[in-house]
């Protein structure tokens, strides 16, 4: 749970190429060793700096009291110190005190030769537990019969029990200032609150200052500060960042971080550890925000209760964690915690620099410790140092700009260089900050990427254009950031006149990147402008074009037959006209019978008249079109005609007896007596889906009226077809005509429909005499 402000870098920014960290002192300053503790179970811990101890107990079912050096290393026990929990410094630091509740006893041993010296008994029952030297006595927290309180032990040995009149719920837990003052605080969990009380030890007695219930229902540790003026208690159910006055406990300020973890300590500089987690620990200031340094457990470990100790120094800070049931003691030692890391992160474009091309760079800070009130910039000095192929070897920059801190960016304030990149070779900066206060020092070199790239080019030009009429085409390069003016923009151009294309000149580049092209197209049709920016001395070439569609006159085209109908194998002659062009005379004829794709019949330049002809076999209707492709100065065109297949009808009719002529038609006769009269019809060529139809007509009133018909169907697989009618359905001597009608496929018809010809007949009673 972090509650603290960061310093967080710009999401615009680009951290540039790290290639070399340095920070001294960074992994011996940070780093935490784990050293796992020789004992089942975790109490208490205090630190004896002068006499190079660390004493550790571990509560009830232990027998001794562990004893390590200040790494952790050379581990010993006191034997004989049955179930120690509370331990304590004497004044001058001569002597341990260490809390035997199930000996109704305190012990006290010698910090030199690590022997107990003594042993004082605190009454039957009484099992004293927290121990707190404050103005000259050692106090111990204690419970009788249900019932807490707070007992004293004088440097004669004499214990005074009941020394405060108040009532305990249980045997209150002791707090003191970690150098000698005469500042103590008890507190006793009493369900969702916990009961504290200050007071003010002078003389062997206890001065009440203030008594409240503060809602804590989680009490597990609590401090008072370097200055005993104000108390900070632990809770992870009620975390909270609250300082309590020990004058009457009443909230007053904040400190840097919540106190939520299980333990908390002061340094006698009055930086405070704890944290606003639960698996982890952090060293802090009392004010301000941020911290020093955090560390956090692996699981399954956490920060055991009581388990945070100081150096006297505030040089090193130890830490004990436990697992959930509150075993395999583990030590952590973080060697200056009251150092805060720092990270540098450089800032620059986020394309690489052409060579010549002026760059920024900027140098800023993060922390997890904020800045202190009034200050704009992160403590300490900074040293750039230039690094490119002319200075191999290095150029301090001299007096960089310096920008104070802001929110939300460069909250620690940044310094800024500007310059311009080599022609040649690579670019670098290194950064060194010295570090200041509670910054560690930190250093890095950040590589700044020159190399030549293509700027973005844009030309723009109007989709069409007259011919022979002024245009303009106009573009813009584009660069991601600043860049040096150099390179020219050259033009070419590509028409019908000329596929290849070919140079029309350089146009000169203005300072932001922007160009433009005039132009009086003489060539009609697609004119593509390639503009390519040559790159001069700093980038990479670059080429972009426009299209524009110059427009071209229509031509005068026209394709003919020499008929619009034939019968089947009658060659066709056909006569492409083209009129006036500019330099392209050049016609192609094609031919697509019905149901056939087109082919080409001939291509060709057309004669003095504009005349191209081709002859073609006509076997079904077939479609014809003349195509000219355009020139300089005329468009495309097309231009079609349909010639159309007439097929060839033949009739007959059947065993007619004899002729006779009405006037100067030919009748054919027949006689009742042959029954029926045939009528035969035949279509060349014929087509899958075509028809017949035959019509029988009736003279008579001056005037012919039909007097049958048959509509509409199919041919025989040769084209016949074979009508019948019984003779007695004529009348005698009358006069009658016949003839069919072909009508081919309603879809893809290859032929025209066709008549034949009338065939006429008369029918006589009787036989032939």
């Amino acid at each position: 749970m972090k509650l603290v402000r960061f310093a967080p870098p710009t999401a615009a920014a680009l951290l540039l190429g790290l290639t070399t960290v340095i920070g001294p002192g960074a992994v011996d300053s940070y780093a935490a060793s784990d050293v796992p503790l020789p004992i089942a179970h975790f109490a208490h811990m205090v630190v004896d700096a002068p006499h190079g101890h660390l004493f550790i107990s571990g509560g009830p079912g232990t027998d001794g009291i562990l004893v390590t050096d200040l790494d952790g290393g050379n581990p010993t026990t006191i034997s004989g110190e049955p179930g120690a929990t509370g331990l304590a410094l004497s004044g001058d630091g001569s002597a341990l005190y260490a809390a035997l509740p199930d000996q109704d006893a305190i012990a006290a041993i010698s910090t030199e030769n690590l022997t107990e010296s003594a042993r004082y008994g605190t009454g039957e029952g009484t099992r004293p537990d927290s121990l707190a030297v404050a103005g000259g006595t050692l106090w111990f927290g204690y419970v009788t019969a249900g019932a807490g309180g707070i007992g004293s032990l004088d440097g004669s040995g004499a214990v005074t029990l009941r020394q405060d009149s108040g009532t305990w719920a249980a045997s209150p837990t002791l707090a003191t200032t970690p150098t000698p003052s005469g500042v103590l605080a008890a507190a006793v969990q009493t369900g969702d609150t916990s009961a504290f009380v200050t007071y003010q030890a002078e003389g062997g007695a206890l001065t009440r200052q203030a008594a409240k219930a503060l809602p804590v229902p989680d009490l597990s540790d609590f401090a008072v500060t370097a200055d005993g003026l104000h108390l900070a208690v632990s809770s992870w159910l009620h975390a909270s960042d609250q300082r309590y006055r020990t004058s009457d406990l009443a909230v007053d300020g904040q400190f840097a971080t919540p106190v939520a973890a299980k333990a908390v300590a002061v340094a006698p500089d009055g930086t405070v550890a704890s944290c606003g987690c639960n698996y982890g620990f952090e060293a802090f200031p009392e004010t301000g925000e941020g911290y020093y340094h955090q560390y956090e457990y692996d699981y399954p470990l956490r920060l055991a209760a009581h388990g945070l100790a100081w150096a006297p120094d505030g040089s090193r800070l130890y830490a004990a964690g436990v697992d959930a049931s509150g075993g395999t003691p583990t030590l952590q030692i973080v060697r200056n915690p009251e150092t805060a890391w720092v990270h540098l992160n450089g800032r620059a474009t986020t394309t690489p620099l052409a060579p010549g091309e002026a760059y920024s760079f900027r140098a800023s800070f993060d922390s997890p410790l904020s800045l202190g009130a009034g200050e704009s910039m992160i403590p300490g000095a900074v040293r750039i140092t230039r690094y490119d192929a002319a200075d191999p070897d290095g150029v301090l920059v001299p007096d960089p700009t310096t920008t104070p801190g802001r929110t939300p960016a460069d909250f620690f304030g940044s310094y800024y260089v500007s310059g311009t990149a080599p022609l040649t070779g690579p670019l670098s900066f290194h950064v060194d900050y010295s570090g200041s206060g509670h910054y560690g020092p930190a250093a890095q070199t950040f590589d700044m990427p020159v190399a030549k790239y293509a700027p973005t080019m844009t030309p723009i030009a109007a989709s069409t254009a007259g011919r022979a009429a002024p245009m303009t085409v106009t573009g813009r390069l584009t660069w991601p950031h600043a860049h040096v003016r150099t390179g020219a923009v050259h033009v070419v151009k590509t028409d019908l006149a000329h596929p290849s294309g070919y140079s029309v000149g350089t146009v000169p580049l203005a300072a932001d990147g922007s160009f433009a092209f005039h132009d009086t197209p003489q060539v009609g049709g697609a004119n593509t402008y390639a503009f390519t920016y040559d790159g001069g001395t700093s980038y990479l070439p670059v080429t972009a074009s426009a299209k524009v569609q110059v427009s071209r006159a229509t031509p005068s085209l026209s394709v003919t037959t020499d008929a619009k109908s034939y019968h089947s194998g009658a060659t066709v002659k056909v006569t492409a006209h083209l009129g006036t062009t500019y330099n392209s005379r050049l016609v192609t004829l094609y031919d697509q019978p019905a149901g056939k794709p087109r082919a080409r019949l001939k291509s060709g330049k057309v004669d003095a008249h504009g005349n191209l002809v081709a002859y073609l076999k006509v076997t079904r209707n077939t479609a014809f079109s003349a195509a000219f492709a355009g020139d300089y100065r005329y468009a495309p065109r097309t231009a079609t005609t349909t010639a159309t297949l007439t097929p060839t009808v033949r009739t007959a009719v059947q065993y007619p007896l004899a002729t006779t002529r009405v006037g100067s038609t030919t009748y054919q006769v027949f006689y009742k007596s042959e029954v029926n009269m045939g009528f035969d019809f035949q279509v060349t060529p014929r087509q899958s889906g075509g028809c017949t139809t035959v019509y029988l007509e009736h003279y008579y009133s001056g005037a012919w009226h039909q007097a049958t018909s048959e509509s509409c169907v199919p041919l025989y697989g040769d084209g016949w077809y074979g009508y019948t009618r019984a003779l007695k359905l004529f009348a005698s001597n009358d006069h009658y005509r016949i003839r069919g009608h072909y009508t081919p496929p309603a879809k893809d018809a290859q032929t025209t429909g066709a008549w034949s010809q009338w065939t006429y007949l008369t029918v006589r009673p009787g036989s032939p005499s």
